[in-house]
C-alpha cells in the first residue's frame, strides 16, 4: 500500500480517483519511479469525524494502480485511514481523549460514539501496546512528556491536528493500532508527503 499523506478524505476524489494523469509515487516493492498505472478500486467502509465534529460513516472507493516494471499493485490510502480498520486515526484518538479526560463513563462514550465497550477497551489496549513508541516519537518532535497515557493522548491528538504525529510515528515505528496479527508480519508501506 502506498500511503499519501498530501491526502485525506475530503479531496482524495479530487486528487486520486479522478486523477488520469500521472502518479508520482515510489513502487514499494520495487522501488521504480513514475511506472504507475490505474488498476482498479474497491470499496471500504470508513467511520471518521468531519470537520464539524460529526461522526461520518461512509463507503470509500480506494484506487489500486499497477507497477508496470514488476506487475504488482498497490492501493493509495489516505493520510487517516489506518489499514485493515474501518475506523480512522483521529477517530480512535477521540475516543481515547473522551476516555482518558475521567469525566466520561463508558457507557456516555459508548452512545456518544455508537460503539461498543469491547472497542473502546479494544483502542486501549492497543494503545497501551503503543504507549512507549509514542512517547519516544513524542520526544523526537521535541515535546518533553511525563509517561502518563492522559497527558499523551492529548499532546498526541494536538500533534495530529498540526499533521506532525502521524507521519513522525509512522516514519519511526508502524502502523498505530494495526490488528496485532500484523504488527510484525507486514513490511512498511511506503509514506508520500512532508511532515508539515
Amino acid at each position: 500500500m502506498i500511503i499519501d499523506f498530501t491526502i485525506n478524505f475530503n479531496n482524495y476524489i479530487e486528487k486520486i480517483l479522478n486523477n488520469y494523469l500521472f502518479f508520482d509515487y515510489i513502487c514499494p516493492k520495487c522501488g521504480a519511479k513514475h511506472s504507475f498505472t490505474r488498476h482498479g478500486s474497491y470499496e471500504r467502509n470508513v467511520c471518521f469525524i468531519d470537520k464539524h465534529n460529526k461522526i461520518c460513516e461512509e463507503q470509500m472507493c480506494i484506487l489500486r494502480l499497477k507497477c508496470s516494471s514488476c506487475n504488482s499493485t498497490h492501493a493509495i490510502l489516505p493520510n487517516d485511514i489506518i489499514p485493515y480498520c474501518v475506523y480512522s486515526f483521529s477517530f480512535i484518538i477521540n475516543v481515547l481523549i473522551k476516555y482518558y479526560s475521567k469525566d466520561n463513563k463508558i457507557e456516555d462514550i459508548c452512545s456518544l460514539f455508537p460503539i461498543s465497550f469491547q472497542l473502546i477497551y479494544s483502542f486501549i489496549s492497543k494503545f497501551l501496546d503503543f504507549l512507549n513508541s509514542s512517547f519516544s516519537v513524542l520526544n523526537n518532535l521535541g515535546c518533553e512528556v511525563p509517561c502518563i497515557p492522559q497527558k499523551i493522548i492529548s499532546i498526541i491528538n494536538l500533534y495530529h491536528k498540526n499533521k506532525n504525529f502521524l507521519c513522525s510515528y509512522l516514519f519511526s515505528t508502524q502502523w498505530m493500532f494495526f490488528m496485532r496479527k500484523f504488527h510484525n508480519r507486514l513490511s512498511t508501506p511506503i509514506y508520500i508527503g512532508s511532515f508539515y
